[in-house]
């Protein structure tokens, strides 16, 4: 598969059963929806942060209930990042080229294992490492920009990588702290499973779902903003292209993806010269990383 501005579509008569992650169950929601829709009216400033608190802590850190073999394998380190201690995992020979893992929100690191086997066959050595805030990481909050900070304390830590394969919301910082680098810094192969684009409608989805009314609505982004220190629609995923110091991307998306629109990816692809695409249809947001058929696809790509 070239990176070239190609689409591919993955037919695969693999099944999983098993049901995508669920969200927030109704019954936490409903009471954090009602006082958001009420007291955001009245006082649209203090929802707003209360807001922030509640869209940059994830509600659990992802924990394995059993251990298989490859998480038996794994290396551990610890690595600094500011001032939080965060864990990271490596699999294979230490000489070989470095293919870096990024896991999504409320995710952790060696949740993308399923990629590890095909690599090693490649003569990579893979590494992860669960995110601030995430699985066995210190801190209890985080966001893109910090997220990304991460991403580049692990790059400084194993010398750099040829590869990084990333999903969803690690997708998003990732692309963020490769735009940050300067130009000496290079990566041959990019992977963005289910990675949003737009930042604002990330945001706009989190009012939503939190029922958070448009004065307060309007506060949040100004203090995101103030926080970042820089415009939300600048960390826009299509408009990195340019700064990126990326060779080839690869972009897969499962159409029947209920938590990142499939077009989100399309905008992405269509904006990035150097972009392939892998398209599923059935596997969700979560159950597409398990599929055998894509994992050895993404393989493919990053031996290339």
């Amino acid at each position: 598969m070239d990176a070239v501005k190609k689409i591919e579509y993955l037919s695969s008569s693999y099944q999983d059963n098993i049901p995508e992650q669920p969200t927030a169950p109704p019954f936490l929601l409903r009471p954090i929806r009602f006082l958001f829709g009420t007291l955001g009216y009245v006082f649209p400033r203090p929802a707003a942060r209360v807001a922030y608190r509640f869209f940059s802590t994830p509600r659990v850190r992802a924990k394995h209930k059993i251990s298989d073999e490859l998480l038996e394998s794994a290396r551990v380190f610890e690595f600094l990042y500011g001032r939080e201690i965060l864990k990271g995992y490596e699999w294979g020979n230490g000489n070989g080229p470095a293919i870096l893992l990024v896991h999504g929100w409320e995710s952790r690191g060696t949740a993308l294992r399923t990629f590890v086997p095909p690599l090693l066959a490649q003569g990579f050595r893979v590494v992860a490492f669960d995110g601030p805030a995430h699985g066995n990481s210190g801190g209890k909050r985080t966001n893109l920009l910090h997220f990304g900070g991460a991403v580049r304390a692990i790059l400084n830590q194993i010398g750099g990588a040829y590869g990084i394969i990333t999903h969803s919301f690690g997708g998003a910082s990732t692309v963020f702290a490769l735009s940050q680098l300067d130009a000496s810094f290079r990566v041959e192969k990019l992977v963005l499973i289910g990675v949003p684009n737009r930042m604002e409608k990330v945001l706009n989805d989190a009012m939503n779902t939190l029922n958070v009314p448009p004065p307060a609505a309007r506060h949040f982004f100004r203090y995101i903003e103030r926080k970042v220190n820089f415009p939300v629609h600048h960390a826009d995923v299509s408009s990195a292209s340019g700064r990126l110091k990326v060779n080839n991307a690869l972009i897969v998306h499962d159409r029947q993806d209920a938590v990142v629109p499939f077009t989100e990816a399309k905008a992405t692809f269509d904006a990035w010269d150097n972009a392939s695409m892998l398209v599923t249809d059935g596997y969700g947001h979560y159950r597409l990383m398990k599929n055998p058929g894509l994992i050895r696809k993404v393989a493919e790509f990053i031996g290339r």
